[in-house]
């Protein structure tokens, strides 16, 4: 996976495969397309956003379908990501 190291990157930032280290995304759209998940190490950011794409939209799209109390997944989505808290 390609490392990209002490940056600072602006503007649309293509995710998928890349790792970084000790970066600084500022006023950033991180686009993620569903390929191989990113990494980050040391890494801030300043009014940057995410955004999804492809398969990764979709994912995420069935996973917001499914959290809501009403459907009866929420713990099964919760299971699948521990660390993030849902509310309704």
């Amino acid at each position: 996976m390609p490392e990209i190291r002490n940056q600072t990157l602006t503007g649309d930032q293509t995710l998928d495969a890349n790792v970084y280290i000790d970066c600084v995304f500022e006023n950033a759209r991180m686009n993620y397309h569903g390929g191989v998940p990113p990494g980050f190490e040391n890494c801030s950011f300043k009014a940057s956003r995410f955004s999804f794409h492809g398969p990764a939209a979709y994912t995420l799209g069935f996973l917001k379908a499914m959290a809501p109390a009403r459907t009866g997944m929420r713990p099964m989505v919760l299971n699948l990501l521990p660390e993030l808290e849902i509310r309704d």
